[in-house]
C-alpha cells in the first residue's frame, strides 16, 4: 500500500490534492491531515486526523497514524491566521508576534513537519511544497507572507539536493488566485479585483478570452503530476499555476 500525507486537507487546494492522487492511483491510501472538519465526506482511501502541526502534541499525533513508510508528502498548510494572533494596524509593519505567527505556518512547520517524516520517505518519493506566486515579487499587502513563501522556495530547492542521493524529488507550485476560506475571511470585491489582474487565457473550446476562475483543481493537477511517475525525472522545480497572474502583474 502506498500511502500520502496530505496537510490542511480539508481546505479547497487540500481537498483536491488528496482527491486526484487517489482518483489517479498516484497511492492507494492519504493520510488527510487538517484541524477541521470536512464539509462532506472525503474519498474513500483518505483518513481524517485531526490535529493542529503548530503544536508538538498535534505533530506527535500525526505521526502515531502515520505509517513507517511514505511515498508523498504534500505540505499544504499555509496562508494567515484569521484573525490575527494581534491586531494589525499597518501591513508593512506587523507586530512582531504577527510576523513571527506567518513565518511559522508558511515556513517553519513545514520544516518541521518535513524533518519529522523524512525518514519515512521510500524511494521514489515525492515532495511537494505549495507556496504562491507572492514568492516571487514584491508583496506589500502582506510582506511577512510572501517573505516567508519565498524562504520556503529556497528551502525546497536545498532540500532537492539534500535528498536526492535517497531517491527522493522535491518540487513545488506556486497557485495563483484561489477562492478559499481565507478569501472568505477578507472580501469577494477584493478577491475579484485581484483576479482580474491578469493576463486573459483562452481556455479550451471558448470563442473568446476569458477570465475563467482558478479552481483548486487547477493546482492539485499540478501537484499530482508532480508527485506521480511522469515526473520522475523532475526535481528541485517550481510550477506556476495562476492563469498568467505572474506575467504581467504589478506589486501588491
Amino acid at each position: 500500500m502506498s500511502t500520502a500525507v496530505v496537510t490542511a486537507a480539508v481546505g479547497e487546494i487540500g481537498r483536491a490534492v488528496v482527491e486526484r492522487l487517489l482518483g489517479e492511483k498516484i497511492v492507494t491510501r492519504v493520510i488527510a491531515v487538517d484541524v477541521a472538519e470536512p464539509a462532506g465526506p472525503l474519498p474513500d482511501g483518505a483518513e481524517l486526523v485531526r490535529c493542529d502541526l503548530r503544536g508538538s502534541a498535534g505533530l506527535a499525533e500525526l505521526l502515531d497514524a502515520t505509517p513507517g513508510e511514505i511515498s508523498v508528502l504534500v505540505n499544504v498548510l499555509g496562508g494567515e491566521r484569521q484573525p490575527p494572533v494581534r491586531p494589525i494596524s499597518d501591513v508593512a509593519w506587523p507586530p512582531p508576534e504577527v510576523w513571527d505567527d506567518i513565518v511559522d505556518l508558511n515556513l517553519s512547520g513545514v520544516y518541521r513537519l518535513t524533518r519529522a517524516l523524512v525518514d519515512r520517505l521510500v524511494a521514489p518519493a515525492a515532495v511537494c511544497n505549495v507556496s504562491s506566486i507572492a514568492a516571487t515579487m514584491p508583496w506589500t499587502v502582506s510582506p511577512a507572507y510572501g517573505a516567508a513563501k519565498a524562504a520556503l522556495e529556497h528551502w525546497t530547492t536545498s532540500l532537492a539536493v539534500l535528498l536526492a542521493d535517497k531517491g527522493i524529488r522535491v518540487n513545488l507550485v506556486r497557485p495563483g488566485f484561489v477562492w478559499s476560506r481565507q478569501w472568505q475571511l477578507v472580501d469577494r470585491d477584493e478577491f475579484n479585483r485581484v483576479v482580474c489582474d491578469r493576463v486573459p487565457l483562452r481556455q479550451i473550446g471558448a470563442t473568446d478570452q476569458t477570465d475563467r476562475e482558478q479552481t483548486a483543481g487547477d493546482v492539485a493537477d499540478a501537484v499530482a503530476y508532480l508527485c506521480s511517475p511522469a515526473a520522475a525525472h523532475v526535481t528541485g522545480q517550481a510550477i506556476n499555476v495562476d492563469g498568467g497572474a505572474a506575467l504581467i502583474r504589478a506589486a501588491r
